[in-house]
């Protein structure tokens, strides 16, 4: 949702958090999860990512990326 609607809607008493972000591991880039489908689960975290690049980089070698 974006930042204008969400002022918007507060205005008239209609408060709306902001969707959560994630982290691509990989690039820094800060990822919106509900509009990926990149993603991998590793030892019980889901990591989201913005290419299959950096998806690939992650899967291939993930404790590179998370120690």
């Amino acid at each position: 949702m974006s930042t204008n609607i969400a002022k918007q809607l507060k205005k008239v008493g209609i408060h709306i958090e902001p969707e959560a972000k994630a982290l691509d591991v990989v690039y820094g880039m800060e990822i919106d999860p509900l509009y990926t489908k990149l993603h991998v689960e590793h030892k019980g975290e889901v990591y989201y990512f913005c290419s299959t690049t950096c998806k690939n980089h992650f899967v291939n070698d993930p404790e590179r990326y998370i120690g």
